[in-house]
């Protein structure tokens, strides 16, 4: 059941990817249409989320791995 939990934390995060970038764009989209922000901090903006969400999955991957091998 171990072996489980960990692809389901992994693709849990792999699969909400995708959606979390189409809810990103239209916020920014919005903003940027709302004259808050500019089209490059909205730029900015959605890159960032997408690397957090690159970098948690990485990280997970690789702390899961460590405690792994301890065993």
């Amino acid at each position: 059941m171990n072996v489980w939990k960990k692809y389901a934390v992994i693709m849990g995060l792999a699969l909400s990817l995708p959606s979390t970038i189409l809810g990103i764009s239209f916020v920014v989209y919005k903003l940027y249409k709302n004259g808050t922000i500019s089209q490059g901090v909205g730029l900015i903006i959605l890159l960032i989320s997408i690397a957090n969400i690159f970098y948690i999955m990485v990280r997970y991957v690789l702390k899961r791995k460590n405690k792994s091998s301890e065993i």
